[in-house]
Parts: C-alpha cells; sequence; structure tokens
C-alpha cells in the first residue's frame, strides 16, 4: 500500500476504529503507535509482516514485539490496549452489535498495559485471557499479563478486575496487585499498583525459587515502601497543572491540554511524551457512535517513579443535525433546484463547484451559496437563462477543508428553501492539502541519551513522524496536533532521521548525528603489569646518562567497545605532558607510551581519561629502577 493510500485509510477512520453503527457486528481497532521492531500476523495468514501506524486490527489478528518495543490500539469507544515489549497478544474477540461491545485479549506472553473506558451497556464486556485465567474488567486502567514463569499477574491504578483461576474468582481493585502464588493469588496493597516497571521487578522476584511466600511479600512490601517514598517527592516537588473538560461535549475527541516541569514524562491512553516545561496536548478520539462517559487518567513520571496527576472526565452526546437535508435533484414549487450530486467529492481541483436552476421570471429572487463563513453575492442577477454555478476554493490554507456541507439558499415569491450539499473533502489531495509540517529539532542530551524534536503546522491534519537510525526504522508515531516528540539515543554515534508527513505526502526531514555516552561506572583504567613495577637495571657506566627509555601499556575498559565514548587522554610526570590524544582521532582503546625513567629512582607516570558523558578516570603508574 502506498504511502498517500496509507494516509486516506487513517483520515476515512479518522485514527480510530473504523466507525460502526449499532447494527454492526465486526469492528476493529486502530494502531496509534509503533515503536521498535513489531510484526503483525492476520487472521488465517501465517506470515509476519510489520506493523504500521493506521493499521486496522480484527478479530483474530495476532500482534509481536521485541525487546524495546510497543504497540498501541485504540478501539471504537475510546479505550486503548498498549502491547508492551516482548509480547504476543492475540485479539481474539471484537465484535459490537445494538450498543453491546465484547473484547476479549489473548495474551500469550508478556504484558499489557490497558485504559479501558465505562462500557455503555451492562451486556459489553471487555476481558483478557492470561493462559488459565480470564479476567473481566469495567472502567479499569493497569497492567495484565503473563509472568516469566508463565502465571497469570496483574497489577491496578484505578477501578476493578475480577480474575476467574479455574473457576475461583479473585477480586482486586485500584491501588492493589495480584501475585501469583500457584492456583491462587497473593493480594496486595501496594502505592506501585499499575506501574509496569515496578510489576516487572516483581516478576524477577518471583524467578527467585528460594524465596517464601512470606519471604516474597517481605522483599515486595519493603521495595514498594521505597518507592513510595519516592512517589511522595515527586508529588510534592512536581506541580503538574491540566484544565478540565466540559461537563458534556459534541464531537468524537476531547482536547487535554495542561503544563508539567521540563523532563516529566505524561501519559494518556498509553502514549507518552516529555514535558519541554511548553503547554502539553493530547487528543483522544473515538468513534462517533460511541456515546457516553469518557475518562483520561493522566500519568505523570518522574525517573522510574509514576502516579496520577489529573483525571479527567467528560460526557460524550451526539448533536442532533437541524440542517435541512433535500436531494440534489429535489424540484421545489419555486421551479429552484440544485443539480450537482450529494455529496459531492472534492479533490484534484480543490475546488466545490455547485450548479442549479430556478425560474428566470422571479426577478426579485435571491440566491445565495454557503460555506463555512464564507457568502456568495447574489446569483441571480449573475445567472444567464436561470441556469447559475458557483466554484468556492477549498484547502487547508483558505482554513475550510473541515466543512462538511454547502447551503444553497433560495428566496422567491413563494418563499425560502434551503438545500444542503454534502461535502467529502479528501485531505490526502495536493490540491487541498497545501502546508507541509514544520519540524524543527529541539535538544539532545547525550548523557540521559535523549534527542527531542517540535512537531507544528498541522492544524486539522493528521502526521505521520517516523524516526530512524543508521537507514533502520526505530519509531513511527502519528499526530493531530503540534507536539513533541522525544527518543531514546542508542549508544555510541549514529545517524538519526526524522520525517513528517501529511496525508497529502507533504514531507519535511531532519537529520542529525547525534552521541550517546550514559553513565557507566563500570569504566575503568586497566595498566599492563599493574599499578606498581620494580624493574632491575645494572648501573650505567660512569659518564653515561643514567635515564633511559621504557614502553609503558595501557588500555580503557569498561566501555562496551565504544572508542567514540573517549574525549581525551593525557599522560604526564612530574606536571608535564609526555603524551595527549583527543577525539575524534583516538581509535584504539589500547595505548602505548614512551616514558623516561632513571637509575636509582622513582617515578610516578600519571594518566587522565576525560569520557565524553564527563566521567574522569584518573589511574597513576609508579616505576622503582635498582
Amino acid at each position: 500500500m502506498s504511502f498517500s493510500s496509507r494516509f486516506k485509510f487513517i483520515a476515512v477512520a479518522l485514527m480510530l476504529a473504523v466507525p460502526f453503527s449499532y447494527a454492526a457486528k465486526n469492528t476493529s481497532g486502530k494502531v496509534r503507535s509503533v515503536i521498535g521492531d513489531v510484526t503483525t500476523q492476520k487472521k488465517s495468514e501465517g506470515n509476519w509482516v510489520p506493523l504500521r501506524v493506521g493499521a486496522k486490527v480484527k478479530e483474530k489478528d495476532m500482534i509481536r514485539t521485541l525487546v524495546e518495543s510497543q504497540a498501541i490500539v485504540a478501539l471504537p469507544d475510546g479505550s486503548t490496549i498498549s502491547v508492551e515489549e516482548n509480547s504476543l497478544v492475540e485479539f481474539s474477540q471484537l465484535v459490537s452489535e445494538d450498543g453491546v461491545q465484547t473484547a476479549m485479549t489473548d495474551i500469550k506472553s508478556g504484558k499489557v498495559r490497558f485504559d479501558v473506558q465505562k462500557q455503555a451497556s451492562k451486556e459489553s464486556s471487555f476481558k483478557f485471557k492470561t493462559g488459565t485465567a480470564t479476567a473481566a474488567i469495567r472502567g479499569t486502567d493497569g497492567v495484565i499479563g503473563m509472568s516469566s514463569k508463565g502465571l497469570p499477574i496483574a497489577s491496578l491504578r484505578n477501578g476493578r478486575l475480577e480474575i476467574n483461576l479455574s473457576g475461583k474468582i479473585v477480586g482486586i481493585n485500584g491501588g492493589e496487585t495480584a501475585v501469583p502464588n500457584g492456583d491462587d493469588f497473593l493480594v496486595l496493597e501496594l502505592s506501585s499498583s499499575g506501574d509496569l516497571d515496578f510489576l516487572n521487578e516483581i516478576d524477577a522476584m518471583l524467578s527467585d525459587t528460594s524465596m517464601t511466600l512470606d519471604k516474597l511479600k517481605e522483599a515486595i512490601l519493603a521495595k514498594d515502601n521505597e518507592y513510595k517514598a519516592k512517589q511522595t517527592d515527586a508529588k510534592d516537588s512536581l506541580k503538574c497543572t491540566f484544565e478540565s473538560l466540559p461537563d458534556t461535549i459534541f464531537t468524537p475527541s476531547a482536547t487535554i491540554k495542561g503544563t508539567c516541569p521540563a523532563g516529566v514524562g505524561v501519559e494518556i491512553g498509553g502514549e507518552r511524551i516529555e514535558s519541554s516545561g511548553e503547554l502539553i496536548q493530547f487528543t483522544p478520539n473515538w468513534a462517533p457512535s460511541a456515546v457516553g462517559e469518557k475518562k483520561f487518567p493522566v500519568i505523570c513520571y518522574s525517573g522510574k517513579v509514576s502516579f496520577g496527576c489529573a483525571d479527567l472526565k467528560t460526557y460524550y452526546m451526539q448533536q442532533p443535525d437541524t440542517t435541512v437535508k433535500d436531494s440534489a435533484s429535489q424540484m421545489t414549487a419555486t421551479s429552484f433546484q440544485v443539480t450537482t450530486p450529494s455529496p459531492l467529492k472534492i479533490c484534484e481541483t480543490g475546488a466545490a463547484t455547485i450548479e442549479g436552476e430556478f425560474n428566470p421570471k422571479d426577478s426579485t429572487a435571491t440566491l445565495f451559496v454557503k460555506l463555512g463563513t464564507h457568502t456568495s453575492p447574489n446569483l441571480v442577477p449573475l445567472s444567464a437563462n436561470g441556469k447559475w454555478t458557483y466554484t468556492i476554493t477549498i484547502s487547508d490554507q483558505k482554513g475550510n477543508w473541515n466543512e462538511k456541507f454547502a447551503t444553497v439558499e433560495f428566496n422567491g415569491t413563494t418563499g425560502k428553501t434551503t438545500v444542503k450539499v454534502d461535502l467529502e473533502i479528501d485531505k490526502s489531495c495536493e490540491a487541498i492539502n497545501l502546508d507541509k509540517p514544520a519540524l524543527i529539532f529541539q535538544r539532545t542530551d547525550s548523557i540521559r541519551c535523549e534527542a527531542s524534536v517540535s512537531l507544528s503546522n498541522i492544524k486539522d491534519d493528521i502526521v505521520i513522524l517516523s524516526t530512524e537510525m543508521d537507514h533502520t526504522p526505530l519509531k513511527e508515531l502519528y499526530f493531530d496536533k503540534n507536539s513533541y516528540s522525544t527518543i531514546k539515543l542508542r549508544s555510541g554515534i549514529h545517524d538519526y532521521t526524522w520525517i513528517a508527513r501529511d496525508q497529502a505526502g507533504n514531507k519535511t526531514e531532519i537529520r542529525k548525528k547525534l552521541g550517546c555516552y550514559p553513565t557507566n561506572n563500570s569504566a575503568y583504567i586497566h595498566i599492563q603489569k599493574g599499578n606498581k613495577e620494580r624493574l632491575r637495571v645494572p648501573p650505567p657506566p660512569n659518564g653515561i646518562s643514567r635515564v633511559f627509555e621504557r614502553e609503558m601499556y595501557f588500555s580503557i575498559r569498561g566501555i562496551d567497545n565504544d572508542v567514540s565514548r573517549i574525549k581525551s587522554v593525557l599522560v604526564t610526570s612530574k606536571n608535564k605532558k609526555i603524551y595527549e590524544e583527543n577525539s575524534p582521532s583516538i581509535q584504539d582503546f589500547n595505548f602505548s607510551v614512551r616514558v623516561n625513567l632513571e637509575y636509582g629512582q622513582k617515578t610516578e607516570i600519571n594518566i587522565k581519561v576525560v569520557l565524553k558523558n564527563g566521567m574522569i578516570l584518573n589511574a597513576t603508574k609508579t616505576y622503582e629502577v635498582r
């Protein structure tokens, strides 16, 4: 599928599951975000193919993620499922009929995070299958999956979850974590509940077969107390504020706005961005028919600690359409008609041309075409023999490419007639989508190994932002608002590329060569034959210099075989420089330096290595010549 075709698909689906009516039986999810190596296997197909942003996820489809990979799938009601790294998940059931939604996600390995909207119907069900257990959810967010030992494990931040394990029902509430214990669960109230990283730490503890249940519980609670202390400090020091949502909204999307100190991670529905200190925006979407309460818990991250920093709610209602709808060929008593077909598809011409006829004998009549804020002049005196036509340019630059219809108003001697012409404006057409997205490189941090770009000029558009490292795809996200994107850099120096494409294929690209030099306490200088060496050398004859040369060998170790991390190497003796080399001329970890020694004396050789992460390594070699 071509890129423009993919974007047409996204534009039609509006970043969500394919819109469905209450009579529809089959529904699907929509891929909102892909990070790293993620593949999918479609129903009844044996091959695995890369998963892309905007793809549909249908019943029986499977998603597989590898290390440091993630995929976020949005469902029609605004619920999200985030398939985390090293996971295999099957969407075994996705059905919606007469307002009743049924979803079953089979977690074959790994873990998923979920943010489930409150189900509009009591008959709706949202379930996860984990091996021999089934978990039923209603209005909940947290983590569930399989432990490394193949047992079900779950952790809730909010709501309630009921796990059926071989007929035994175990319920957990928000703030609780269910740890597998054979054919049962150990349910603990933890400050860390709902945090994926902490659940992975508990999973690691489960691998220690020498731990008794009491010891395991003691270890988890002790670690959670440490977590709670850090969480409290973060809540007190990191002041994030988010605007409240209206009590009721009439569009199937909500714009969430807030501010946080720079460096704080903010997450809604599995999507996370790092705050730059400026305005933060998220725009969750759902199907137009998914009427009901919508909740958006906002999670803030400081290091490896997370906490809820806002709990936003609203109620979505469909607004009735009060516009008069007449067919394009409707003839009224005034002999007035619009001959343009409805809906009118607009693409290549970048304009809407609307035509029709009226009775030319009605000399006092008026005829206007309206689209958005634009109104035509009276077309009656401008039309010959009662045949009229009017063309309106449509584009992002005109600001009218979101209009859903144009209205034609005819006012004659027999009264007023209004005809509506529906518009199908294709935003993937180059004649309509004229402005390309703006992409600006914001910052890089070689110690924290992060880089950020800002994306703007995408009002009312959809933009896919792809990130590559050394021409290998790293991350792919979509945006429908101006935003920031932060990526983790890989160790060493690499070529990074950011490519922003809108629905029409307008492209902006940034290329940067960036370095990542994380703090590494294992780095050290290794000196051949140790830090002290005694040399037995015969005394020189009288009149011969007592100074002679010797080769000193040393190497820099513990920096993952990445020579690019070394900034400089300096060797001195008696406060005099005897050797110096700086990046980028440093090409090896091993060094050989010729030093001067004196018979009957001790000589100290000082080695100073500066790494690009700011770390300084020092070592001293002492020679004693006898």
